[in-house]
């Protein structure tokens, strides 16, 4: 009971009168003779046969009996007697065979107190009738109270003598029916001990199931994190490479390319230059021979006029021959004057056609040049792209190489942590059993060692309570007594007996699921190094296929024309870095 409640029960009861204390105390009394486990119905029919005794009718809304309840309510495992007198300790109440005194002052106390102080005055003189007696004064009232507590300690004496002859005659007599009823609560209270247990044994279970399965939640969260990092940087490092690759890559493409531009812008220059240097000198040869021509024909011309100057003189000197030779003169003119034109004609002919000639000799040799520098590009080019794709070939095997023997070192690395984790966690838990195990033998014998002192010292407590209050002396209540106790002692030895066996099967259970757990753990250790091994093997078989793949592609692949336009070539150089293989880290 706490501290505060047992205030507030010692409070209301300082209100109760003497009388109210005796028949809670003499209520109490016959519940513990007669029963062993009181509860309301049976407080209330003992409350009511003791006030049946004493008077009237109790009233339903007693405040004696709504008092006992509620401390028959509060720390219903302590016995109801022994809260009781606590709460009379608490209250400094005493109950003597005289009646009920207190040490707070009560009105009885200072009664006794005033008649043993007042027996030593002279008694004053009376005269014989009984109407001379002032019943308000105050020796009339203590006479009073002297002799109904004579009389209450009389029938007190007279009831104990009676309830002592009771239980003798109870003690020496047997009944079948308490004895079956006691059977029957025995077996209830030890069917409701073994449910409990059991049921505290199925929770204490469930708690270590679900501690070691989120203990194993915890475990695979961690190997998943673990393992999901793991894959996430190696997919960085390939990216990371992998663009480096490719930066590298298009740098040293972009410089080929350029080298390529440069030479081609040379040889256009180269090409273009001869071309202007054959055109400037065929125009400086036609000049020369247009010039010539003209001088020619001026020459020609002037010869002609002389002679025609000469021709006209001779015909003014001879007129006579005027006619035939200007007839002459002028066939002959004509004629050379025809002829000439004809030379001139002829020799523009055989000047076009060498012209043309030249023309097409040299469209031809710019034709052919440019074929040539074609053919040369294009083996520059299938040579260039040879190299290239053995390169990346080379590459895209040393890398899953490099790619495996870090996968493999890996696995290594944490099959031996996992080994390392799961012999530590065995060492864990087995010293964790035995620091279970332990510590439950200890508090059990420790708490059956204390429930035997508790036992003890409580039948010393009652032995002398029921002694001092009683005054029970006599020979059948010794046999008896030694018969309770020596049941009480086989009692404790059959408890000590059943509470020894009930170590050893819950450490022999402890044993068996520590030895289960540690065979399935094993188990689902094999199995997952069963399952990497799978893995791992079918990672190198497609691996080895996709290597074989790519071997039986390359011929295929490198008989195809290479690309002749920048944006067919920068497609293919695109699709040429994105890598064939696929990652170990990405297998998992």
């Amino acid at each position: 009971m706490k501290p505060e409640e047992l205030s507030d029960f010692a409070h209301d009861i300082r209100h109760f009168s003497p009388k109210d204390i005796d028949r809670l105390h003499r209520v109490l009394l016959r519940i513990q003779e007669n029963h062993i486990d009181p509860t309301p119905e049976l407080v209330r029919h003992e409350y009511r046969a003791i006030y049946l005794e004493d008077g009237p009718v109790p009233n339903t809304e007693d405040p004696c009996l709504h008092w006992l309840l509620d401390l028959a309510q509060v720390a219903s495992e302590t016995p109801l007697n022994e809260k009781f007198l606590d709460v009379l300790q608490e209250a400094h109440i005493i109950l003597t065979t005289d009646g009920t005194a207190t040490d707070a002052g009560t009105d009885y106390g200072a009664s006794r107190r005033a008649v043993s102080v007042d027996s030593q005055l002279p008694t004053p003189i009376r005269s014989g009738s009984l109407d001379s007696f002032d019943e308000n004064s105050r020796i009339w009232q203590q006479a009073i109270a002297l002799d109904n507590r004579k009389l209450a300690s009389q029938a007190l004496d007279q009831w104990r003598n009676k309830l002592f002859v009771r239980r003798e005659d109870l003690l020496d007599r047997e009944d079948p029916e308490l004895n079956k009823l006691a059977d029957e609560l025995y077996r209830t209270n030890l069917a409701r001990k073994a449910i409990t247990h059991w049921r505290n044994t199925i929770k204490e279970m469930q708690d270590l199931e679900r501690v070691a399965i989120e203990f194993r939640a915890k475990r695979d969260a961690a190997l998943v994190l673990k393992t999901w990092t793991l894959a996430a940087r190696e997919r960085l490092f390939v990216r990371v490479r992998d663009e480096r690759l490719l930066h590298k890559t298009l740098g040293a493409w972009q410089d080929k390319a350029a080298d390529v531009r440069e030479m081609e812008a040379a040889a256009d220059a180269i090409s273009i230059r001869q071309a202007a240097q054959n055109v400037l000198e065929l125009v400086s040869t036609r000049k020369a021979q247009l010039a010539e021509r003209e001088h020619e024909a001026s020459r020609i011309y002037g010869v002609n006029l002389v002679r025609n100057i000469v021709n006209i003189w001779r015909l003014q000197a001879d007129q006579q021959h005027l006619n035939k030779r200007r007839a002459a003169a002028a066939a002959e003119y004509f004629s050379s004057k025809h002829t000439l034109q004809l030379w001139r004609d002829k020799t523009r002919l055989r000047a076009d056609e060498k012209h043309a000639q030249q023309a097409h000799e040299q469209m031809l040799a710019v034709k052919y040049f440019r074929k040539w520098q074609t053919s040369v590009k294009h083996s520059k080019e299938a040579k260039y792209t040879a190299a290239y794709k053995s390169m990346r070939r080379k590459v895209k095997i040393n890398i899953g190489r490099a790619a495996l023997h870090n996968w493999r070192g890996k696995a290594s690395r944490v099959r031996e942590l996992r080994i390392m984790s799961d012999e530590f966690q065995a060492r864990k838990e087995a010293e964790n059993t035995r620091r279970m195990a332990h510590s439950a033998i200890i508090v059990m014998f420790n708490r059956t060692e204390q429930i035997h002192d508790l036992g003890r010292q409580g039948d010393v407590f009652c032995d002398k309570q029921v002694i001092g209050r009683l005054q029970i002396f006599g020979s059948g209540w010794l046999s008896s007594a030694r018969k309770v106790l020596d049941s009480q002692r086989k009692a404790d030895e059959y408890h000590t007996i059943k509470t020894a066996g009930y170590a050893l099967s819950r450490l022999r259970t402890w044993r068996n699921l520590s030895f289960r757990t540690g065979r399935l753990e094993d188990d689902a250790d094999g199995l997952f190094r069963r399952n990497e091994k799978k893995r791992a093997l079918g990672f190198l078989q497609r691996w080895r296929q996709g290597a074989t793949r790519v071997h039986d592609e390359q011929p295929s692949v490198e008989e195809r024309l290479p690309p002749v336009t920048p944006a067919a070539r920068r497609s293919q150089l695109l699709a040429s870095t994105t890598p064939a293989y696929t990652p170990a880290s990405a297998m998992f």
